[in-house]
């Protein structure tokens, strides 16, 4: 038997669990500082390693243990099962060496290249689990921190898009805890710190519109933390951006869930008397039925809640409304709206549609010539909710299938994959030469294309996705009609 063919321990834990409830990483300065040539999903199951070796125990042989479904839970991954793509991606961390403590602001670690993780066992022998062991000269500065950032856990979910959110935040916080609330950083080093390579983004137009602007409102807007930024130069170009860092009141809408899962994977039971952190509850049916009407387009709940908390619940409907309208005027032509849910989030952050707080109402204005919209009032039935989480399962489903078709290219055949998008998409052009697939509509419409491009036609089947995964025969029919 290999070590670590053994039950994973869950009572062997850190006995201070405040970090735990609190929901906070101490993740060493030295190790959120590296280069990150790996995928968003691998760097965020980095630090949920880090997180778990902070309050798990290893077993006799060297070994942690990480059960499969956490890791999936705090992926944002509620609705996928794909445990394949999560062990990928400890191999991955497993053949990777990384250069940690990049800019040097960790003075007291040296600077070093080495795994984050050495050994892994195979998941036939761990079962719902993932055994590792940790690189002896990062395990110390992990399990005991000398200088580290507090990050809050839940950001791994609340901040899955845009692509660079996550990892920003991270860089972010670090210079928070260090006691930097002015952070001073060339464009070279942000965009290492970022993962940022090749020709993206050496304009400062570009960078400042595609990666600096959307991270940072979903930062503020999302997160404890609030960031402001300038810009200095050398000479007449820009040469680097001045961020400037509070920490703001902050409700999670997500924390519930997440807490819950922490206490029963990580804690013996808690007595009744410690409170759960809980999410502000909804105060009206109406608003509960907003929320649902705008999870039929993938619309995230957390930006369902915050237009709520914005606009108010008469303001968010009518940017709803709208966003439904332009959809509908647009479609077919060359500015139509390729991904609806993207498209009605931004609406709902910049306000686009709103009507004054004086005028009523014009319910002419809510009218949308298609009949999958919802009425302001009504709520979706059973058999739609069952379908939109559908619906989401499947984009979710057959993004995980490109992922791991595009990670098998070489760089050439890469390269060539998107020459050809390119070539197909002439209004695309030109911006995915400059930027690649990283705005919402641009990269709705280069998913589309890799989707019908990369995947068989079964993988392309909603209705046979549904009927494998024991859906009814209302909700087949219903996603058989909306195709």
């Amino acid at each position: 038997m290999l070590p670590g063919k053994c039950a994973a321990p869950r009572n062997a834990m850190s006995p201070d669990i405040t970090d735990l409830l609190g929901n906070d990483v101490r993740k060493p300065t030295a190790l959120v500082h590296f280069e990150r040539d790996m995928s968003l999903t691998e760097q965020k199951v980095m630090t949920l390693i880090i997180f778990h070796c902070q309050i798990a125990d290893k077993d006799e042989s060297g070994f942690y243990h990480i059960r499969k479904s956490f890791v999936r839970r705090f992926l944002g991954w509620e609705d996928s099962h794909n445990y394949p793509r999560i062990y990928e991606a400890f191999e991955k961390i497993f053949d990777n060496t990384i250069r940690w403590n990049l800019l040097g602001k960790d003075k007291t670690f040296k600077s070093l290249k080495c795994k984050l993780i050495v050994s892994l066992l195979e998941p036939t022998e761990t079962g719902p689990f993932i055994g590792f062991k940790l690189h002896p000269d990062l395990e110390p500065a992990i399990k005991d921190p000398r200088l580290f950032a507090r990050i809050k856990l839940i950001m791994m979910a609340i901040l899955a898009k845009p692509k660079y959110a996550f990892p920003l935040y991270e860089i972010l916080s670090d210079c928070y805890s260090r006691g930097e609330r002015v952070a001073r950083l060339s464009l070279q080093e942000l965009k290492e710190s970022l993962g940022i390579a090749g020709p993206y983004y050496d304009q400062f137009i570009a960078f400042k519109k595609e990666v600096l602007r959307p991270n940072l409102a979903a930062i503020n807007q999302n997160t404890d933390c609030q960031v402001a930024y300038d810009t200095y130069r050398e000479g007449r170009k820009v040469a680097g951006v001045v961020f400037t860092i509070d920490k703001q009141d902050w409700r999670p809408p997500l924390l519930e869930e997440h807490l819950r899962e922490l206490q029963g994977y990580y804690q013996p039971p808690v007595p009744a008397a410690l409170p759960p952190l809980s999410a502000p509850a909804l105060s009206t049916a109406e608003e509960q039925a907003f929320l649902d009407s705008t999870k039929l387009y993938q619309v995230a709940e957390a930006d369902a809640l915050q237009a709520l908390r914005t606009h108010g619940l008469n303001g968010a409907r009518a940017i709803r409304d709208y966003a439904l309208r332009q959809a509908a005027r647009r479609k077919g032509s060359k500015d139509q709206v390729r991904d609806l849910g993207a498209y009605m989030a931004r609406c709902f952050r910049e306000g686009y549609g709103r009507w004054e707080e004086r005028d009523p109402p014009d319910p002419k204005r809510a009218e949308v010539p298609r009949q999958e919209v919802q009425p302001s009032g009504k709520a979706p039935s059973e058999t739609e909710r069952l379908a939109a989480k559908f619906k989401t399962a499947f984009r979710t489903h057959q993004s995980q299938l490109v992922d791991e078709r595009l990670d098998r290219m070489s760089a050439e055949e890469r390269a060539r994959f998107d020459d050809e998008f390119a070539a197909r998409h002439a209004v695309w052009a030109r911006k995915f030469r400059e930027v690649g697939p990283t705005t919402p509509l641009l990269r709705s419409a280069f998913q589309a294309f890799a989707v019908e491009m990369l995947l068989d036609p079964e993988q392309k089947d909603i209705v046979a996705f549904a009927r494998d995964r024991s859906a009814s025969a209302e909700v087949i029919e219903w996603l058989r009609g909306a195709v």
